[in-house]
């Protein structure tokens, strides 16, 4: 079992949340992991770079000159890479480098970035976060009291509460929606911190 901090919206501690490792899958299966965050961030790249060769290029294919008695050196078309307007020698093309993971292999990997997280205590739970107004001054006084610096990730029920209006203009801080979450958003920040029933939820969907 793996005890989880859980807070109050001051930052006061209280009673902690075990977890049952067995529910994560118990062990961290780190090449999958690998395989997650790899497929992430080449899903991340455009690829849009890209220049004509000489077979791409718009212009005449007829020889410059005669090849003889001209006094000039022995030239081709003007779409060589030598002349002005001509074609990029080894020229850099558009490619798509994306892949996917297969749903199943996507769901373990982020079982498996959740387990890490948790077996290094880098997971701390906020018991309830209901907000009046958005205050982003509650949110960083919560941080500042819980003495969490850095890249910190928010795991919120739903993105449009006051919680996340107060949160999501705070340097270093990203929060994300417990459906979308993933392994990449897992392993990017120093520190996780869950609202009690986005945790839930989050360990509900990976467990069945």
């Amino acid at each position: 079992m793996i005890s989880v901090p859980v807070y109050d919206k001051q930052g006061q501690a209280l009673a902690p949340v075990q977890v049952d490792e067995t529910v994560l899958g118990k062990k961290v299966k780190k090449s999958l992991l690998r395989q997650a965050v790899q497929m992430y961030e080449n899903n991340q790249h455009v690829c849009t770079k890209g220049t004509l060769t000489r077979g791409m290029v718009s212009i005449s294919t007829r020889k410059v000159y005669k090849q003889k008695h001209t006094g000039n050196a022995r030239m081709g078309s003007d779409s060589t890479p030598q002349r002005r307007g001509g074609g990029v020698a080894f020229a850099p093309q558009t490619r798509d480098i994306s892949y996917h993971m297969p749903k199943q292999s996507r769901r373990v990997a982020t079982r498996s970035a959740l387990l890490s997280r948790l077996q290094g205590n880098e997971v701390n739970l906020i018991a309830e976060m209901t907000m009046d107004a958005p205050k982003t001054k509650v949110v960083a006084t919560l941080l500042k009291t819980m003495g969490i610096s850095g890249r910190c990730l928010f795991v919120v029920e739903e993105t449009s509460g006051n919680f996340w209006k107060s949160a999501r203009n705070i340097p270093g801080v990203t929060v994300r929606r417990a459906a979308d979450l993933n392994a990449y958003d897992l392993l990017q920040s120093d520190r996780l911190l869950f609202t009690q029933a986005a945790f839930n939820h989050v360990i509900e969907a990976l467990h069945s």
